[in-house]
């Protein structure tokens, strides 16, 4: 019993099975989820069809789905990070439903999650036995669990495999060899591709953890590494960044009006929690429960009791992750004052998205509050130390995995994902009606796209369109007898990348786009023309095609380092 006790407190592959077993108990929901029923599955379920279907249509990268917004194209994947888009179609190769690639997808996350938890503790206190201990917190902590099984926030809760990863490279970095400080790039560039709004926050808690080790900074050495690191980011992530950043400047979305997006001080504000939401669930019937667990609540009064005994070797990061929970509590807390925040600060919409930075890093203090209670209770004794150990694993699991999750779906979606990935499969003109609207351009009406006639229009002057050939992203048609300044409508969403060509009696023309007093894409005769073949494509922006071959190079140029450093140190 005492070689089984030691081979689990030391082998590192012992703890990956926990994490493992663990994972697979807090997904067990999984295999019953109704993901259309959540508040946002339906969202990711359309985006992985529609992405899908794009491809399969030849076109890549699949920035606008075609068949979506009855066929006039809708633009699901520019402005939402790219991984948990196709993330979850990786499982489609073995998978016969889009639904069941998104519950793949998720318990990935679970376990990834796990794995950089664990990895992180191991390194600030050199005990495997608290980075088990948080690893376990962290898979079943509340609000995540309630991001999945709920919201189905799927860019959210993918966010928390890269949470501890940044903070292990950014310690790494400031207090060790700095070996592993591709550690901020990875997860850097994971968040950016995940899930803006948890980049953001994530940006302001790594400033906050620098200016805790302010006097460490001091060494240029660790400012020359994060601003390579912050370069090489924004290197590897231009594929993404750029198009979102052109569109901003150049374009009028929705998403970036906050009035539209309830993203305004006043918004966030009101969303924010009471204290009695943390331990009871108090609002709407099919809203987001709060309640963090008694459990947790357990764990961290311990603190109280073990502060004056935990180790110096990791009492200042205990304290640095007690800074960071209590400050991600109070943004989450009424008390806050949000409605003096600039609008930058107040993209997160909902003040209780602070709860999942508050659950990272309380899942640490948790840890550490447990394994130093152990040591108090065994006073060094190494079996008993043991013993304990083991035992605290197994009454955290189930203490944690016992925490009531009243997860609730919205009335009116009743389908089942089966049922509703079908209708949604053999829908090739999907209604804007059907999709979150988020992405339009904010002069779009929605009337109009419902009731808007199929194909090129003449929204002034006279012209006659004929021998139209729309195929996706691609048309072709004849203007004949055309006056100069007529102003033709085309039948796609006006996203920038559209172009389009004139061939007038052999003579190949460029003709400018731009956007319609509808929010379409839209050309201008600019003389008058008798005959003339024009097509339109949708190709994509230089500025986009350039972040594509950014990050391409970039990640070339990373590994080959890598290699070659790999090498030299052979």
């Amino acid at each position: 019993m005492d070689k089984i006790l030691k081979y689990v407190k030391e082998d590192k592959i012992i703890h990956y099975i926990i994490i493992v077993a663990v994972s697979l108990i807090a997904a067990i929901p999984l295999i019953s989820l109704r993901i259309y029923g959540t508040d946002d599955g339906f969202i990711h379920l359309l985006r992985i069809i529609g992405t899908d279907n794009t491809i399969k249509d030849g076109i890549f990268p699949p920035l606008i789905q075609t068949h979506y917004a009855r066929g006039f194209g809708y633009a699901m994947n520019l402005f939402y990070g790219p991984i948990v888009t196709y993330g979850p179609l990786l499982f489609k190769t073995f998978c016969t439903h889009y639904y069941d690639c998104l519950k793949l997808f998720a318990f990935a996350t679970i376990i990834i999650s796990g794995f950089t938890m664990y990895n992180f503790l191991c390194e600030i206190t050199k005990k495997r036995e608290i980075a088990v201990i948080g690893a376990i917190i962290y898979i079943l902590i509340p609000y995540r669990l309630e991001t999945i099984y709920n919201r189905f926030a799927i860019g959210e809760f993918s966010a928390y495999m890269f949470f501890p990863m940044l903070f292990h490279g950014l310690y790494n970095v400031i207090n060790s060899d700095g070996k592993k400080n591709h550690y901020i790039i990875i997860s850097a560039a994971g968040l950016i591709l995940t899930h803006t709004i948890s980049t953001e926050y994530s940006a302001i808690f790594a400033a906050l953890y620098l200016i805790c080790h302010i006097r460490k900074l001091k060494n240029k050495e660790i400012w020359r590494k994060l601003i390579i690191d912050v370069v090489l980011i924004l290197l590897v992530t231009s594929f993404y960044t750029i198009p979102i950043v052109e569109h901003k400047i150049n374009g009028n979305y929705i998403i970036f009006n906050s009035t539209s997006m309830r993203s305004l001080p006043e918004d966030v504000q009101n969303s924010a929690l009471s204290p009695i939401q943390l331990v009871k669930d108090t609002i709407e019937p099919e809203g987001v429960d709060f309640n963090i667990g008694m459990p947790l609540i357990i764990f961290s009064i311990i603190g109280i009791v073990v502060a004056s005994k935990i180790s110096d070797d990791y009492k200042d990061e205990y304290l640095n992750f007690i800074l960071i929970a209590i400050i991600s509590l109070f943004m989450s807390m009424k008390l806050f004052p949000w409605i003096i925040m600039p609008q930058i600060l107040t993209k997160l919409q909902f003040a209780w998205r602070m709860l999942s930075f508050f659950e990272f890093a309380l899942s640490i203090i948790c840890a550490i509050n447990l394994y130093t209670l152990i040591i108090l209770i065994s006073n060094n004794k190494e079996k008993l130390k043991t013993i304990l150990v083991s035992l605290t694993i197994i009454l955290v699991l189930i203490s944690m995995s016992k925490v009531n999750y009243n997860y609730k779906y919205e009335s009116a979606k009743t389908l089942e994902d089966k049922q509703y990935e079908k209708i949604r499969i053999n829908e090739k003109r999907l209604s804007i009606w059907s999709v979150n609207r988020e992405y339009l351009p904010a002069n779009c009406d929605y009337d109009y796209i419902e009731n808007r006639k199929l194909g090129t229009l003449v929204l002034s002057g006279e012209a006659e369109i004929c021998d139209e050939n729309e195929n996706g992203l691609s048309l072709e048609f004849n203007v004949k007898n055309a006056k100069e300044g007529t102003i033709v409508e085309l039948p796609y969403i006006y996203y920038l990348g559209y172009s389009a060509n004139m061939n007038d009696n052999g003579e190949n023309k460029k003709i400018d786009t731009f956007e319609s007093e509808n929010g379409f894409v839209a050309i201008k005769i600019g003389e008058d023309i008798e005959n003339a073949h024009i097509k339109i494509r949708y190709s994509g922006t230089i500025l986009e095609k350039a972040g594509y071959v950014i990050s391409a190079v970039s990640i070339l140029g990373i590994v080959c380092f890598e290699i070659f450093n790999k090498r030299k140190s052979k």
